[in-house]
């Protein structure tokens, strides 16, 4: 595993992934037209109204593989290198591919969208008994107003064949929950027959409000490949942050503030999947690397 110090370095990432990019974000190193925003691919009317009945929307070949294939193939070789699947966000290609979907965002959050310091890139793998995150909402909270307005949403994009043999997304539809006395609260609330797989290949992506249930499935020793994804989370920005400290969809964070913001997350996600302790302890480091470098005393 690369070094906490070395770790500040950019350079030492690029040599990693030298098919990858990474660039300082006040030099214009992401934009709409850059990454190639999308413009349809999806029907809205028909969108909407299976997102308010169930809480979810998944939609098939709107993202170019090509690029899905590339950020796979950067997210395969730092597990090879003994390197967390999350440090793919230290790359532009990864904040590029959300931001083609600013237009699918936009109609659901409208114009004031804020990108919330939430994320994570899944490298389940089946000759590990690798699984997705258990059971949960990814926020407590209200996620929207009545059926019309959406406060925060998530997003999952599938970067290689996600299926019930692998770890696929599974979820409790709104529409089967709103029958139940109470809400779910743990699994044994769930009717097994309500529950929903689904699989995703790439140049999908799925979406969901943030109080769906959902979760990421066990995956079997006999599945053939892995399931890679990424996510990011989003909120309507005319509402009150749901977090410290949002981001710019359209600008994203530089360097140094990128690699804080991933370091921050294996603390915060620990508990929702196996992350070794010396994983936990690295980016902890990282996290105090990253101080020196802008001057301040991690102690």
């Amino acid at each position: 595993m690369i070094t906490p110090k070395n770790a500040t370095q950019p350079d030492e990432w690029q040599k990693i992934n030298p098919q990858l990019s990474i660039s300082n974000s006040q030099t214009g190193c992401v934009d709409i037209a850059t990454a190639g925003a999308l413009s349809d691919g999806f029907d809205a009317s028909q969108l909407s109204e299976r997102f308010w009945d169930e809480g979810y929307f998944l939609i098939e070949d709107v993202l170019p593989t090509d690029a899905l294939a590339t950020l796979r193939g950067g997210i395969e070789t730092l597990v090879r290198h003994d390197l967390p699947s999350a440090m793919i966000y230290l790359y532009d290609e990864a904040w590029q591919i959300f931001m083609r979907l600013r237009p699918l965002l936009s109609h659901f959050l409208g114009d004031r969208l804020a990108l919330l310091p939430h994320f994570w890139a899944w490298h389940v793998d089946p000759r590990e008994d690798g699984r997705g995150w258990p059971p949960h909402r990814d926020y407590q909270g209200e996620s929207a107003l009545g059926d019309d307005m959406v406060i925060s949403l998530s997003l999952w994009v599938p970067l290689s064949v996600a299926t019930p043999q692998n770890g696929c997304m599974y979820v409790l539809p709104r529409s089967f929950e709103r029958c139940y006395a109470r809400n779910v609260t743990k699994p044994k609330d769930v009717n097994l027959q309500d529950v929903r797989a689904l699989p995703a290949s790439p140049g999908a992506v799925m979406g969901w409000r943030q109080d769906l249930y959902h979760w990421g499935g066990r995956a079997s020793k006999h599945a053939t490949e892995p399931r890679i994804s990424l996510s990011l989370e989003f909120q309507n920005a005319a509402f009150d942050p749901l977090a410290e400290q949002l981001l710019e969809l359209d600008r994203p964070p530089e360097f140094l503030q990128r690699l804080e913001l991933i370091a921050s997350q294996f603390e915060k996600y620990k508990h929702m999947q196996s992350i070794a302790p010396e994983t936990v302890k690295w980016a902890k480091a990282v996290l105090e690397q990253c101080a020196i470098v802008r001057g301040f005393d991690p102690q």
